[in-house]
């Protein structure tokens, strides 16, 4: 699977502007503030039906018009059968229309059609940020991965939401708790399950990619931790139903006092290390967490092919900086070999790659003034 070509009128800083891409290594390039990571924005916005930058759909629109238009071409081989699919998006600023080869798409149906990976500088949070950077990866990641993933995920939160609220109650009956307990933690289960599962699926792509682009200098560990703050990768579904049935008794009373639900999977965490023992949150450098960062994307790549049967996309923005030369020339080299990929750079020279092997974009004030 590859994005052939993409047009974009009156998105962001892009009037009218309409790009061929290679199917295997584009760099966007340009100084800063010029509009490239702008151009990673709306494939993904093609591909999820939402941006990873804004929840606000009139932030995409140029200042000054009052719609957007994106289309993109996605060129497919299904068991030697050639397929090409257009995905079109107009956005106003009080509707989104999706059409997916002529057909009237929701948001929530065009997610994931096509899978997308994405790396941006924020992606650091991932390692130095708060547990909710690490649980938003991992969820927004299984959505594409497993399409069961999405609804299971907001019937827990659904329950965690009226549990909340009828925690908060003056006068509160024991026996309907009882009945919040026992939807919560059946469906607490599952997504501890989901999320579990995904981590030791995909810790041996990460593993791998970390050792290639640090050049087979560091080993990176990864651990789910869940109830307890316990590692509840060999747990079964009934161990984990016991476990926290048993932590909603230890919390009982302080539940009552805060009024909020404070066992769960809205609580769980990845814990990073490298080297056995060396926490990166905390003593890693940026060029090492970095590097984490990406890794866990590019192991997101492997395990979207081997689930989907689909290469996703690889949007990596500003990936190079903190990078030594070293590591640029192992990434790119992993890269060649891997996903149609998109990435953004102030310099040209951060790329020591063939041109055969890629297209280059410079951009300037929302403009393509050069593809060599």
């Amino acid at each position: 699977m590859f994005l052939r070509e993409i047009s974009l009128k009156n998105f962001r800083n892009y009037i009218n502007t309409n790009l061929n891409f290679s199917p295997n290594i584009n760099i966007i390039y340009g100084k800063n503030a010029q509009g490239k990571t702008n151009i990673l924005e709306s494939i993904a916005l093609l591909c999820l039906g939402r941006s990873f930058r804004t929840n606000k759909d009139s932030e995409l629109i140029n200042w000054n018009a009052e719609s957007c238009y994106l289309k993109g071409i996605i060129d497919h081989s299904i068991e030697d059968n050639y397929i090409e699919d257009q995905i079109e998006m107009g956005i106003g600023h009080k509707q989104k229309r999706i059409k997916l080869n002529n057909q009237e798409q929701k948001p929530q149906e065009i997610f994931g059609k096509a899978p997308v990976v994405i790396f941006s500088p924020d992606d650091l949070q991932l390692i130095k940020g708060g547990p909710q950077f690490r649980r938003d990866f991992i969820d927004l990641y299984l959505a594409q991965i497993e399409p069961n993933y999405r609804q299971i995920y907001y019937d827990y939160y659904k329950v965690l939401q009226q549990r909340n609220r009828f925690l908060k109650e003056r006068y509160l009956d024991v026996t309907e708790l009882e009945v919040w307990n026992e939807q919560l933690v059946t469906k607490g289960v599952k997504v501890i399950k989901y999320r579990s599962h995904l981590i030791n699926r995909i810790e041996p792509f990460i593993v791998n990619a970390h050792l290639n682009i640090s050049n087979n200098k560091e080993v990176i560990k990864i651990d789910y931790i869940s109830l307890k703050g316990i590692n509840i990768k060999n747990e079964t579904e009934a161990d984990l139903a016991e476990i926290f049935y048993q932590e909603l008794k230890d919390v009982y009373k302080l539940e009552l006092e805060r009024k909020i639900t404070l066992i769960g999977p809205q609580r769980d965490d990845l814990r990073i290390i490298i080297d056995n023992n060396f926490d990166l949150k905390t003593y890693g450098s940026q060029g090492q967490q970095r590097t984490a960062a990406l890794s866990l994307k590019l192991g997101l790549v492997d395990i979207i092919t081997q689930s989907r049967n689909k290469v996703p996309l690889l949007l990596l923005d500003d990936v190079m900086s903190e990078f030594d030369n070293s590591r640029k020339q192992s990434l790119l080299n992993l890269l060649l070999s891997s996903a149609q990929t998109f990435m953004t750079s102030t310099d040209k020279e951060d790329f020591p790659i063939n041109d055969r092997d890629s297209s280059f974009f410079l951009i300037d004030k929302g403009e393509v003034k050069d593809v060599s």
